[in-house]
C-alpha cells in the first residue's frame, strides 16, 4: 500500500491533499422539494466520506432558474448556504478538501420542476429529444426552451459569482464549474445546441466564450488556483451531439488553460450511458490530450479500479482519480481500496429517492 501513489499525500495546485483520491460529484436528489435546501442528513452523508483527498459535492444550482430536477440542492439562498456550512464543517472533520460543483441545467428542465414554473432558457431554442422526470407528473416531454437574450446571459454569468460567494461563506475550499453532461455550459459549447450567430455562437472559439465568462466571474470570488471545470468529451448525455467532439474538447481545455484555473476534471467516454451507440467515434485519449494542453491539475474519472487508477497516476497522466458510485455504497472507500477489502454493491433503485435509506445507511467495513 505504501508504494501506491493513490494513498500518498500530495501537494496539488492550491491544496495539500491527504491522498490522490477524489469523490466525484453525484446527484442524489435528497434536498427539500420546495426550497431546494440540502437535507439535514446530507451532513452525515458527506461527513461519512471525508477521508478522500478532494470531495466534490453533487451538482448544486447556482440560481433559482438553474433548477432542472426535483429535490436537487441549491446554494443561492441563505437557508441553503446555512446547511452547506454544516456540510463543509462535517467534511473538514476529516482530511478532505471540500469543493462545491456549481450547476445550471439550461434546457434540461421543465416548468413542473422549476420554482417559478416558467419555461427554461438555453443558448438556442432547440428542444431535447428525450423525456425528463418530474415528481408531479412522472416522465414528461421537454418543451422548446426560450433562446437566451444578452441580458439573460449576463444574469447567469453574474449569478455564478453570487453562488461562489455563498460557497466561500459556507467554507468551501474551492469551486468546480459543471461544464459537462449536456447542461448549460455544455449547451453553449456544442454545435447542435448552440445555433447562435452572435459572439456567443458560431465558431468553436465563439462557443467557448460563455465558459470563459463563467470562469472569470467565479474568479472574482475565488483564487483561480481553487477553481476547476468538469468536461465530458464525446459524451451524448442529455442529447448533446457535437459535430467534431475532439475539436470541441480541445477548445474547452484550451479555454480552461488560458484562464489559469487550478484543475480540469475529465470524464472518460468509457462511462456507460454517455456514448452515442448509433454514431460510434474513434475515441481519442482524452486524459492524455488534457495533459498535453493543460499544465495544472488533471482529475480523471470514469470506471477506474485501484489498478487502473494507480497506472494512470504512475504514468503521470492524471494527478487525481475521481471515484463516483463506489463512494455511494462504500463511505469508507479509501480504506477499502487501501486494504483490498470487498466493496459493498450499490442499490441502484435507491440512488435518487428521497429519504436517508440508501444514502447514509451503507456500512463501513
Amino acid at each position: 500500500m505504501t508504494d501506491s501513489p493513490l494513498f500518498k499525500p500530495a501537494k496539488l495546485g492550491a491544496w495539500d491533499l491527504a491522498n490522490r483520491i477524489a469523490m466525484a460529484p453525484m446527484s442524489r436528489f435528497r434536498a427539500d422539494a420546495k426550497t431546494w435546501v440540502p437535507a439535514e442528513y446530507s451532513v452525515d452523508y458527506y461527513g461519512q466520506r471525508n477521508t478522500c483527498g478532494l470531495l466534490i459535492t453533487e451538482a448544486t444550482q447556482m440560481s433559482p432558474d438553474a433548477v432542472g430536477y426535483p429535490r436537487s440542492p441549491g446554494i443561492y439562498s441563505d437557508e441553503q448556504t446555512a446547511v452547506w456550512t454544516r456540510i463543509v464543517d462535517a467534511i473538514h472533520t476529516g482530511p478532505a478538501k471540500a469543493v462545491v460543483q456549481l450547476w445550471h441545467t439550461g434546457r434540461i428542465s421543465h416548468p413542473y420542476n422549476r420554482p417559478a414554473g416558467d419555461i427554461p432558457f438555453a443558448p438556442s431554442a432547440v428542444k431535447p429529444n428525450m423525456q425528463l422526470y418530474t415528481d408531479a407528473h412522472g416522465m414528461v416531454e421537454f418543451l422548446v426552451p426560450r433562446e437566451m437574450t444578452e441580458a439573460d446571459i449576463q444574469y447567469v454569468i453574474d449569478s455564478f459569482a453570487k453562488a461562489a460567494a455563498n460557497a466561500r461563506k459556507a467554507g468551501f475550499d474551492g469551486v468546480e464549474i459543471h461544464g459537462a453532461n449536456g447542461y448549460l455550459i455544455d449547451q453553449f459549447c456544442a454545435s447542435n445546441t448552440n445555433l447562435r450567430t452572435d459572439r456567443w455562437g458560431g465558431s468553436i472559439k465563439n462557443r467557448m466564450n460563455f465558459l470563459r465568462a463563467v470562469i472569470e466571474s467565479v474568479g472574482t470570488v475565488y483564487d483561480k488556483a481553487k477553481i476547476g471545470v468538469r468536461f465530458s468529451p464525446y459524451g451524448t448525455f442529455d442529447d448533446i451531439h457535437e459535430a467534431d467532439p475532439l475539436a470541441m474538447f480541445a477548445a474547452q481545455v484550451e479555454t480552461a488553460a488560458e484562464t489559469g484555473i487550478g484543475y480540469v476534471h475529465v470524464i472518460r467516454p468509457e462511462v456507460t450511458g454517455d456514448l452515442d451507440v448509433e454514431k460510434p467515434f474513434d475515441h481519442a485519449d482524452v486524459v492524455g490530450l488534457a495533459r498535453r494542453i493543460f499544465k495544472g491539475v488533471i482529475i480523471a474519472a470514469g470506471q477506474y479500479t485501484r489498478e487502473t487508477a494507480e497506472r494512470e497516476l504512475a504514468e503521470g497522466r492524471a494527478d487525481l482519480i475521481a471515484f463516483g458510485r463506489p463512494f455511494v455504497s462504500n463511505p469508507d472507500l479509501v480504506e477499502r481500496l487501501a486494504k483490498g477489502t470487498h466493496l459493498t454493491p450499490l442499490i441502484r433503485d435507491l440512488l435518487y429517492v428521497p429519504g436517508p435509506k440508501g444514502y447514509i445507511d451503507y456500512p463501513s467495513a
